[in-house]
C-alpha cells in the first residue's frame, strides 16, 4: 500500500478505532437517534487521519502530524452523548456497592469531612492537570526531537483513551455526583475559580457516562511514568500535582474509587502493550 510506511502505530491506532466505531455505529443504527451524523464525524475523521499521516512524507509542517491525535481524541469525546441510545442501563449502583464492599465507605462521601472552601478550590485547580500536564510532557520531547519517546508516550495515551471510552460503552456510569446526591451536605461551594472551572467543564464535557474506567487516572499516571523516564526533571513537579488531581476525582464526587482503582490497572496496561507495537 503506497505511503503506509508514512503512518505511525498512532495514525492506525486511531484509524483502526474510529473504523470500529462505524461499525459500531452501522450494527446498532435502530437504535440510534442520528447515526447518520455519527458515521460522518467518524468518517471525516478517518479522512482528516489518512490524508495527514500520508501527508507526513510530503511536507507537511511536523507539528500537524505529531499532535493531530488529540482532535480524534476530543471529537470522539464529544460524540459520546448517544451511550444511553445504545446502552441504557448505568451501572452506578453496582460500583457504589464494590466501593463499599473494598472501602467499608462510600469514599466521596467519607471525603465531604474534609470539606472546605479552600480545598474544594485547589481540588478543582488540581483537577484540570489532566488537560495540562500530557500535554506538557509531550511538547518537551517534541521539542527535544526525542522522536521514539514522543511517539511511545501519546501512543500509550491514546491507547489509555480509546479503551477507555470501550469502558464507557461497556459500563456506563454517571457518578458519585448524581447516584449519591441525596447523601451529600454540601455543594462543594469554591472560594474565587472552583465554581467557574466547575461550569466551564461541565458545559464541555456535558453530562456523559464516562466514570468507568477513570480516563483522568489512566492518562495521567502514563504521564507520571513516562515523564520519570524520559524528562526526570518534570516529576518533581509532576508527581504532587497527579497525586492530587486523582484525590480530586473522588473529592469532588465524579468517580467512584473502582473507577480509580480501574483507570491505574488501565495505565498499568497501556504501558506494558504500548513498547510492543509496532
Amino acid at each position: 500500500m503506497q505511503g503506509l510506511g508514512a503512518w505511525k502505530a498512532a495514525d492506525l491506532l486511531t484509524a483502526v478505532f474510529l473504523l470500529g466505531l462505524m461499525v459500531l455505529v452501522l450494527l446498532c443504527r435502530d437504535r440510534l437517534k442520528d447515526p447518520a451524523k455519527l458515521l460522518i464525524t467518524y468518517l471525516v475523521l478517518l479522512t482528516l487521519q489518512a490524508a495527514i499521516s500520508l501527508g507526513r512524507a510530503r511536507g507537511v509542517p511536523p507539528l500537524l502530524p505529531a499532535f493531530f491525535p488529540a482532535v480524534p481524541v476530543l471529537v470522539i469525546y464529544a460524540t459520546l452523548g448517544f451511550i444511553p441510545e445504545l446502552n441504557p442501563r448505568e451501572q452506578d449502583r453496582v460500583l457504589s456497592r464494590l466501593d463499599r464492599t473494598l472501602f467499608r465507605v462510600d469514599p466521596s462521601v467519607w471525603l465531604e469531612r474534609f470539606a472546605r472552601p479552600w480545598i474544594t478550590e485547589v481540588m478543582q485547580l488540581a483537577y484540570l492537570a489532566y488537560y495540562v500536564l500530557p500535554f506538557v510532557l509531550l511538547g518537551i520531547l517534541y521539542r527535544r526531537g526525542e522522536e521514539p519517546a514522543f511517539d511511545r508516550s501519546i501512543l500509550a495515551l491514546l491507547l489509555s483513551h480509546y479503551l477507555a471510552f470501550i469502558g464507557y460503552l461497556a459500563v456506563p456510569t454517571l457518578g458519585p455526583r448524581f447516584l449519591l446526591a441525596g447523601h451529600y451536605r454540601t455543594e462543594l461551594p469554591g472560594l474565587l475559580i472552583a465554581e467557574p472551572i466547575r461550569a466551564v467543564l461541565n458545559a464541555l464535557e456535558g453530562v456523559k457516562r464516562d466514570a468507568f474506567p477513570s480516563g483522568h487516572t489512566s492518562a495521567i499516571l502514563i504521564t507520571v511514568v513516562y515523564a520519570a523516564r524520559f524528562t526526570p526533571e518534570l516529576v518533581p513537579w509532576v508527581a504532587p500535582l497527579a497525586g492530587l488531581m486523582i484525590v480530586s476525582t473522588l473529592y469532588l464526587r465524579y468517580h467512584y474509587a473502582v473507577d480509580v482503582l480501574a483507570g491505574a490497572l488501565l495505565a498499568a496496561f497501556c504501558l506494558l502493550l504500548a513498547p510492543r507495537l509496532p
